[in-house]
């Protein structure tokens, strides 16, 4: 098999009709003595407003970002206070460039963040950004941990209208925005040991594709059978389509899922053509990294499951 592969996805009449993938929200444990009882929740793009998954109504979010927020300003230091959870200090950090990443819109933005790169250790976490007075956007680190020059980060922003990703989108190289330290474990890695996980499957759809490109250019995966199912539109709404040669030069296995084919999902295509290319030993040898649609993750999900593949190898970065 090729190792860079296209086949079709995504019906009409699904998301493929507005030209953005729906987006699909995430549990994040809220820091503090209440993480137990308290979860934010977060666009698949990193791009949507955060709300509450809360045991007293007191502590729940507005759909269009947090409620019953306290902000505090000093000096170079904005300290929000939600009443889930520690505050979360949000430092200044520079835009050093952005531009248009794929259709969409998907921008490509690099923060120069300083000291607070060094809590990024992990492909998967996220941190929060404001831009002015803008309600706080969760944003999912697209390079790998210690890449590029120091201090700084990049991200694959999907603009959606009256949101801090718009803002994002639009804003110009020299611009200061304000960033939370690094937030979140990442993908729990530690549960795919080379040594038993030797087959490791990725799947992304849209913008969902940021944290998996941050595991690949980690090198954590270095060595091992990998393949990649990446949904999008068409090859214009791809985002970092110049690097899929690059990862297939590196042996990975690169299938991309166009909607505008219209036939099928992503989990479509992996159950048509590649569920029957898994070893015979799933149970124990086969490991999984999910991030994009909410529909995607519970069906691949399903499918590697009944294949014998443990949950606890199925890894989502929350």
């Amino acid at each position: 098999m090729s190792a860079l592969v296209r086949a079709s996805s995504f019906p009409a009449g699904t998301e493929a009709r507005s030209g953005r993938c729906t987006q699909h929200r995430r549990t994040f444990a809220a820091p503090g003595p209440v993480a137990r009882s308290h979860a934010v929740m977060v666009s698949a793009s990193g791009s949507g407003a955060p709300r509450a998954a809360a045991s007293r109504p007191s502590a729940s979010f507005a759909a269009s970002g947090l409620a019953g927020v306290r902000t505090a300003s000093r000096r170079s230091t904005v300290r929000v206070q939600a009443n889930w959870g520690a505050p979360v200090e949000f430092k200044p950090a520079k835009v050093v460039s952005n531009s248009s990443a794929a259709a969409g819109p998907l921008h490509r933005l690099v923060l120069d963040v300083g000291p607070l790169a060094a809590g990024y250790t992990v492909p998967g976490q996220f941190v929060q950004v404001k831009v002015g007075d803008s309600k706080p956007g969760f944003f999912a680190i697209a390079s790998a941990p210690g890449a590029g020059p120091a201090g700084q980060l990049e991200f694959l922003i999907k603009g959606a209208p009256g949101s801090t990703s718009e803002l994002l989108c639009n804003i110009a190289a020299g611009a200061e925005v304000l960033v939370s330290p690094p937030m979140g474990k990442g993908f729990p890695l530690d549960r795919l040991p080379a040594a038993s996980t030797p087959a490791v499957l990725l799947f992304a759809t849209g913008s969902g594709i940021s944290p998996l490109r941050a595991v690949i250019d980690s090198g954590a995966l270095a060595g091992r059978d990998v393949t990649l199912y990446y949904g999008t539109r068409n090859t214009d709404s791809t985002a970092y389509k110049e690097l899929l040669p690059v990862w297939a030069a590196k042996g990975i296995k690169v299938v991309q899922v166009f909607s505008e084919n219209k036939q099928g999902y992503v989990h479509d295509v992996f159950e048509r053509e590649g569920l029957a290319r898994l070893p015979a030993d799933a149970a124990g040898g086969v490991g999984a990294l999910l991030c994009g649609h909410k529909g995607m993750c519970q069906a691949i999900t399903g499918l590697l499951t009944a294949k014998g593949v443990p949950p606890e190898k199925i890894l989502l970065n929350f």
